[in-house]
């Protein structure tokens, strides 16, 4: 992955974003929350080119509909993509059975940003040891191999609701 530009991030961000030793990028809310925004290589379905994005409340703290989270949240997103042309993965955390809220929250957030018509955003709901995950994909809406990504991401996706013979 292409390193992102943090001074690029913090002059559109509402919170000031900071990078960790690992790379990841940290913000803390008005209301204490602490959270963190990290890009892994991703290699389930794709072989090289995907990462699995996650955002993760670091300190558990009770989060309000706070819109300089989705904002800083999304310019962060838009810098992974104008460094990194590529396929981003999202998973709902499972942790606390919150994750069918959390893919709502997340899809408002992605209808409400201003340039959501430049992604193409796909959910969908995988049922593993009877519980609901969220997987999304999010890829440019001009990536040569937006079509040939989305059905990989579907067959992916088919495997688990085909049920065993």
């Amino acid at each position: 992955m292409n390193a992102l530009n943090l001074q690029l991030i913090n002059e559109q961000s509402p919170y000031e974003v900071w990078q960790t030793a690992e790379g990841d990028f940290n913000f803390e809310t008005d209301y204490g929350v602490l959270y963190r925004i990290s890009f892994r290589v991703e290699q389930t379905i794709w072989e090289d080119g995907a990462y699995e994005f996650s955002i993760i409340n670091q300190n558990r703290k009770s989060s309000p509909n706070d819109k300089n989270v989705r904002d800083t949240v999304f310019c962060i997103i838009e810098e992974f993509f104008n460094s990194n042309p590529e396929i981003l993965l999202y998973q709902c955390e499972t942790g606390d059975n919150r994750q069918a809220m959390r893919e709502r929250l997340f899809l408002r957030w992605f209808k409400e940003y201003e340039q959501s018509d430049k992604y193409y955003i796909k959910v969908s709901e995988i049922v593993a040891e009877n519980v609901a995950n969220y997987t999304a994909v999010i890829v440019q809406k001009n990536n040569p191999n937006l079509e040939a990504i989305i059905k990989d991401f579907d067959d992916f996706v088919g495997f688990f609701e085909k049920k065993p013979d």
